[in-house]
């Protein structure tokens, strides 16, 4: 049986949008393929080194928070790492994990197995370097954003990364302008666009609740670090209620407790009309939404934000909501202009204000909205994705 080794340089239970594309992509790859192993490998705590039966229980719980269940030729390997929990202080020493990986796989690896890395360059350049009489395994390297492009094609990260595309056997990425780049970088390199895909299914997410008191609310769910353009939105929301003429609130949810703090603490009293949830489990965001009329993707038009993969522009699909978004090459992909999403030039506060006040008013428009994402959600299943993965690497 053919196994796939997928290793990432993260915790993919970490709460971001990275991680939870790790989990989702490794489960949805072995459930496409019953016949094959896949194995994420990651690094982790000393609970490695735990009896199997707590382990395996521990994993299933984990899936489960995240609103997923456990496949029997799925394998999770928390590896010994010492690193820097996320939003808090420590130390992160990336040899340790890079080498008890390295002998992880060289014990574990066969020919004819795969061995594939997601937009973690510094380690997947280690692990192709140092598992070279293992030549004859499958190299693949998922793509999600590129170094070139944010700090130079002539830096070290550049560097590495482009030693990397050189080793991989087939490059896999994201968004049309990363496959466009791609291919001008490794010319001749097998490179697929596979895009990213909805992890919600609307049939499972009821519509928001009939309760005529409440404001009108917007909801943003996602990470929170500046470019994703919570801060903006933030900063701005009392302008928006002044345009709309009518009480709209904002909720967040995301990032982790730490940086929704942060966020918190930074936002003035605007009378109760933002709230500030931080991490939403993925299976408990069906009940976070009830109170819940339209999402809304803020992104800015700086760093990667244009062309890099928006999780939320696939997830949202799947939300039984209508959808206001920055009108960004990377988010026009997939949501299209007066089809699935309202699109708004970035940081435009008058068109936001704009499409709210539609939303809360035109109920033809928010049912037209809400049809075609459900619609749209077809194109994007795992399961179409993950088939498509598996034809590009292992056809």
């Amino acid at each position: 049986m053919k196994t796939l080794f997928f290793v990432v340089n993260q915790d993919p239970f970490d709460g971001s949008a990275h991680g939870l594309y790790c989990l989702r992509n490794c489960r949805a790859l072995a459930l496409a393929a019953p016949a094959k192993s896949v194995r994420l490998v990651y690094p982790g705590t000393t609970a490695f080194l735990q009896q199997e039966r707590r382990h395996t229980q521990t994993v299933a719980a984990k899936l489960n928070r995240m609103g997923l269940s456990s496949l029997p030729n799925l394998h999770l390997h928390p590896l010994p790492a010492l690193r820097r929990a996320k939003g808090r202080r420590g130390l992160t020493v990336n040899a340790i994990y890079y080498w008890t990986c390295l002998l992880f796989l060289r014990r574990r690896m066969q020919p004819q197995d795969i061995l594939a890395s997601a937009s973690f360059a510094g380690l997947t350049r280690f692990l192709f370097r140092g598992l070279e009489r293992k030549a004859r395994a499958k190299r693949a390297y998922e793509v999600h954003q590129l170094a070139s492009m944010e700090s130079g094609p002539a830096s070290r990260a550049a560097r590495i990364e482009q030693a990397v595309f050189s080793d991989a056997d087939v490059l896999l990425t994201t968004t049309a302008a990363l496959r466009d780049w791609l291919q001008q970088l490794v010319p001749g390199k097998p490179v697929f666009n596979l895009g990213l895909a909805c992890g919600f299914d609307p049939q499972t997410v009821p519509p928001p609740d009939s309760d005529a008191s409440r404001p009108f609310t917007v909801a943003y769910i996602g990470s929170l670090y500046q470019e994703q353009g919570i801060q903006w939105l933030a900063g701005i929301w009392d302008d928006i209620v002044k345009r709309v003429h009518a009480p709209v609130r904002l909720k967040i949810a995301g990032g982790s407790p730490h940086e929704a703090e942060t966020l918190r603490a930074a936002i003035s009293d605007h009378a109760g009309m933002i709230l500030v949830h931080g991490p939403v489990a993925p299976g408990k965001l069906p009940g976070y939404l009830l109170d819940v009329d339209a999402l809304i993707i803020p992104a800015l038009e700086r760093g990667r934000m244009p062309y890099v993969a928006i999780t939320k522009a696939y997830d949202y699909l799947g939300l039984n909501r209508p959808i206001l978004a920055a009108n960004l090459p990377s988010i026009a992909e997939v949501l299209r202009p007066d089809q699935e999403a309202l699109l708004c030039t970035p940081q435009d506060v008058s068109q936001v204000a704009a499409a709210v006040l539609q939303l809360s008013h035109d109920t033809d428009l928010v049912r037209t909205l809400t049809t075609n994402c459900r619609k749209r959600r077809n194109d994007f299943t795992w399961e179409n994705r993950s088939i498509a993965w598996w034809r590009a690497v292992a056809p």
